[in-house]
């Protein structure tokens, strides 16, 4: 839920419930008003009624005449009272012929020599009705209230609000690898300018880390190739003399072989290090099955030596955008993979279309939890040539182009999709 969304519900939730207390305020009100009216008219005809009762000498048969129908006489055996009070009750209305609610005035009067309770009554249907307008009047202008405040709303939210979204904005488009500084737009709200402020901070503190971890690599990176290639160099010097022992010669292949591996790791962390600074912004069109039988050819000695069999169904051409460097680390690192963890005398299958790229290959279970398959470090511990970080390099790549990979197996054959 966005802000301006969770705002405007606030703003309606507390409108509505200050809309009800309203209406039911002014209904209170109103009902107060009319009851008085009534009461008021009520008084006003027992005293016209006693006025003709005492002066012009009526009898109980021209009561109603006096006052139009609206009274009951009901004779009664007791001692007279002035007492007199009002009633609540439905009756029948003579005019629309529905039961309605009336309020009754009764007091005790005499006329001639017997004493009679008298009862005026009059309906309540104006209450009814002004309860009805009241509703409708409030229903309407709560609609045309909160259509009010929502459009006003949204058009100065926009207003007050563009500095923050414009400040968003381009945050989102914030990359520490680009030349270009962030230059924020000076804002008439003191919030906004302080937010700004911490932000240029925090984005100066973010680009001088950046520019530091990048040197740091990189000197990294070319400041150990320097001694491992010596070290190299020195031990293919030894392996090379006629005259040494067996274990010199051990010993000799393998420092050779452990500096292979970490010149390959350093390779591969300045790998990681370049993608995650985006330095491969640029894309070209690449043809997918150009580079895969290249990969192939470059591995045929290998794939011979586990006498593999390599099965390639290209359907259709596939070009991909992606940068040439990284599309060959993609596919060389999938194809070495399979034709590494395969059996001798196993199978590859390649499957290429439009949405995917398919690898599958013959192979021993695997030893650990697949789902850990695309992790650093991560490897079968039955081969130990492995740095465990192939196929995090090619999870990393496909996340720098958004690609989808997938793994499953199924008994000794292995699947890995990635999908475009």
């Amino acid at each position: 839920m966005n802000l301006l969304t969770k705002t405007t519900l606030y703003y309606v939730t507390v409108s509505l419930f200050v809309f009800f207390i309203a209406g039911v305020g002014i209904y209170q009100l109103a009902k107060s008003l009319e009851e008085d009216r009534v009461r008021q008219e009520l008084s006003e005809q027992k005293h016209r009624l006693l006025y003709s009762i005492d002066n012009k000498h009526i009898t109980a048969a021209d009561v109603n005449n006096v006052l139009g129908g609206l009274v009951q006489l009901s004779p009664i055996n007791a001692e007279y009272s002035d007492r007199e009070y009002y009633i609540d009750t439905l009756r029948v209305d003579e005019f629309s012929h529905n039961i309605s609610p009336f309020k009754c005035l009764k007091f005790q009067s005499r006329i001639g020599d017997k004493l009679y309770l008298v009862s005026i009554c009059k309906p309540m249907t104006e209450l009814n009705y002004l309860v009805e307008r009241i509703a409708l009047i409030i229903t309407f202008i709560t609609i045309i209230f909160l259509l009010v405040v929502y459009f006003l709303y949204r058009y100065f939210f926009a207003k007050i609000w563009s500095d923050f979204f414009g400040t968003i904005q381009k945050i989102q488009h914030f990359n520490p690898s680009s030349p270009e500084p962030i230059n924020f737009q000076p804002s008439m709200i003191i919030e906004f300018n302080e937010l700004n402020r911490v932000l240029g901070k925090m984005i100066d503190r973010i680009n001088a880390d950046f520019q530091g971890l990048r040197e740091f690599s990189s000197n990294l990176s070319h400041e150990i190739q320097t001694p491992l290639a010596v070290i190299k160099s020195k031990t293919n010097l030894i392996m090379q003399y006629e005259n040494i022992s067996e274990n010199i010669m051990l010993l000799a292949s393998n420092i050779n072989r452990e500096t292979n591996k970490i010149s390959r790791f350093i390779k591969a962390l300045a790998l990681f290090s370049k993608l995650d600074y985006q330095q491969f912004p640029n894309s070209q069109t690449i043809d997918i099955q150009s580079i895969i039988s290249l990969i192939l050819e470059n591995f045929d000695d290998f794939i011979a030596s586990k006498n593999l069999t390599v099965n390639v169904a290209n359907t259709e051409s596939v070009d991909v955008e992606m940068n040439r460097e990284l599309a060959n680390i993609l596919f060389t690192n999938l194809i070495k993979n399979a034709v590494r963890h395969n059996v001798q005398n196993g199978k590859i299958d390649i499957s290429i279309s439009r949405q995917k790229f398919v690898i599958a290959n013959t192979g021993d279970e695997l030893n650990f939890d697949a789902n850990l398959l695309f992790e650093r470090f991560v490897k079968n511990r039955a081969n130990s040539e492995s740095l465990g970080i192939g196929l995090s390099i090619v999870k990393k790549i496909c996340d720098y182009y958004n690609f989808k990979i997938h793994y499953q197996n199924s008994g000794k054959m292995h699947f890995i999709t990635l999908f475009f």
